[in-house]
Order: structure tokens, then sequence, then C-alpha cells
């Protein structure tokens, strides 16, 4: 049932984390099914002194247990439950192949745990050919009319997860802002482009970027209200204090193509704006480009 529906990973934080329930809303909001899968890692085969015969039982009382959920709380949309085994972050992966996105929650405990927390949290963001969406423990929405947050840079490799937002933002009701978090190349520090006079010309040639890419999208969705926004210094300060200030519903960010990956999902700015956003995170792959 990957087609078209919602995939959600659950683990033994299920009910303390906020993936599950932002999995139904978007659900609601898309009126697409709901599949919910936990993952047991596969272990070594245990000898007959170190057999663990309550595992099986525990993973099918676990998603027994997601599956009276909901039933209980979406007023009879269609779901599935599924138990699997194998490596977690490349299992989840491989089954979401093909749905609308993945949604998986920022911290795990137990078999997940090394899903969703540090550098695997990320893995599963590269691994996925679907968008990614990671929600924050015991996560609540925003007040009513919340805006939908894209962060863009200059590599113009951000169609898919501009239109991701825009579907998100327009499923919402609510407006979106493009966001482009701008810092000087590296050989330059701050006081030497005040120097030279600089900045002013670079900051204005982004932002005049960043209209020029609003505009054609304004095009395509006249009736979605589309603001921009440029910022300067590190990607992560600014897009956690984007989404902070506009109390966003949910943060957009770029992933990659075959070809490449952008700066905004390398190293410990991916991980900081995983794990501190105030709010779900959703990474989105570039399709790539027919030649």
């Amino acid at each position: 049932m990957n087609k078209s529906s919602i995939f959600v990973g659950v683990d033994a934080a299920w009910q303390n984390s906020g993936a599950l329930d932002w999995a139904l809303r978007e659900a609601h909001l898309r009126d697409l099914p709901v599949r919910a899968v936990h993952v047991v890692e596969e272990k070594l085969p245990a000898g007959p002194y170190f057999a663990a015969p309550g595992v099986d039982a525990a993973a099918k009382q676990l998603i027994a247990d997601v599956g009276d959920y909901l039933a209980g709380h979406d007023d009879g949309a269609e779901y599935t439950t599924d138990v699997l085994t194998g490596p977690p972050a490349s299992k989840l992966a491989k089954a979401a192949s093909g749905a609308a996105m993945l949604v998986v929650g920022r911290r795990g405990t137990g078999l997940l745990s090394r899903l969703l927390i540090g550098s695997t949290a990320e893995a599963v963001t590269h691994l996925a050919d679907v968008p990614v969406v990671v929600v924050p423990d015991r996560w609540q929405p925003y007040h009513p009319g919340a805006p939908v947050v894209v962060g863009v840079d200059e590599s113009d490799q951000d169609d898919a997860a501009i239109a991701f937002a825009i579907a998100a933002a327009t499923e919402r009701k609510v407006p979106l802002r493009m966001v482009r978090v701008w810092d000087l190349p590296a050989m330059y520090t701050w006081d030497a482009a005040a120097v030279t006079n600089q900045y002013d010309g670079w900051l204005e040639e982004s932002d005049k970027a960043l209209q020029a890419m609003a505009d054609q999208w304004r095009v395509k969705f006249p009736e979605l209200e589309i603001r921009t926004e440029t910022r300067r210094g590190h990607p992560v300060a600014g897009l956690i204090s984007a989404a902070e200030e506009n109390k966003a519903d949910l943060l957009v960010l770029g992933g990659r193509n075959h070809r490449r990956i952008t700066t905004m999902l390398l190293g410990s700015t991916a991980r900081g704006v995983l794990h501190h956003a105030p709010c779900p995170v959703a990474v989105v792959h570039e399709v790539p480009r027919q030649k």
C-alpha cells in the first residue's frame, strides 16, 4: 500500500513521539492512507541457552497497540500495520519506496534508537528516495495559520523541496515563506566586506535572485501567498530562527539528486537543523533532471 500513502516508522517510544500523530494529520490533509511499520533489528542466531522468546511477542504487541490507536483516532481512515526485520534505517527507507513520504520521530528508544539519534538520523534522509519528515517528540501543531517555511540556496536545485512546501502550504491553507540564509564567501570576513563595501552588493544580488525565484512560483500558484526573506549567517541558526520567529508548522529542506548533495545537508548543519528545529522538518530529494 505504498503508492500514495503516508509511511510512518514506529518504535517502543511511539506514544511519546509525535511521528504517528503528525502522519495521521497529514493523511487527513491529503486524504491518503497510513502505513505504520515497526522494524526489529536482526540479531545473530541465538543458541539454545541464549534465546529471547519475548522479542517477537513484544514486537507484535507494539504494532497491535499502534493499530488500536489508529482505529480509535482516525475516524475510519484506511491504514495498515506491519513488523519488518533488518537494519532499521535501510529497511525503512527501502520499504517506504514509492510512498508519498516517510515520517519518523526525531528521537527513539529501544530497537530503533540508532535510527533516530546522531548520524543515523541523517543517513535515513539520504537513503530514502521519498521525502522524509522528522517530527520532534510530543509534537503539537502551532496555531491555525502557521506558515510553511522552505529553505533555499543558490544552487537552483530546490524545485522538489519548494514544490513539496507549496503542496503542504496549500493543503493547510497557510502562507509559504521562502528563506535563504546567505553568508560571505570563505575568503572574506564580515569586517573585510564592510571595508570593501562589497557586502551590501552581495546581499542585494542574493535577495534579487530569491525574489526572481519566488516570482516564478507565484505565476504558477497565484492563489498562494509567498513571501521571501534573505538572512545573514550560518544555515542552522538562520533556518531555526526563521522557523521559530514564524512559528512554522513545517520546515522544508532540499536534499540531493544522484549527482549532488546540497551543502545544507552535510555534516553538522543537517544534524543541527534536524535535531534542534522547533517544528517537523521535511527533507526532500531533488529528482534528477532528464538530459
